[in-house]
């Protein structure tokens, strides 16, 4: 739960999704946003609510 650094499955899902998530925003992030933002980038979880939480997030 580094906040001085984007986890890369976060960056690469954010890129997916054309947003470009720099750590100045991740460190604005609550530790349990920075969780569910991790969680919703794994491929093996439904990444349906992924622009959801970005947008809920104000990212």
């Amino acid at each position: 739960m580094d906040s001085n650094s984007i986890p890369e499955v976060v960056q690469t899902k954010a890129k997916s999704v054309e947003t470009n998530l720099t750590v100045e925003q991740w460190q604005t992030l609550t530790p349990l946003q920075r969780f569910a933002l991790i969680k919703l980038s794994r491929s093996s979880h439904e990444n349906r609510n992924f622009i959801p939480a970005l947008k809920e997030f104000n990212l």
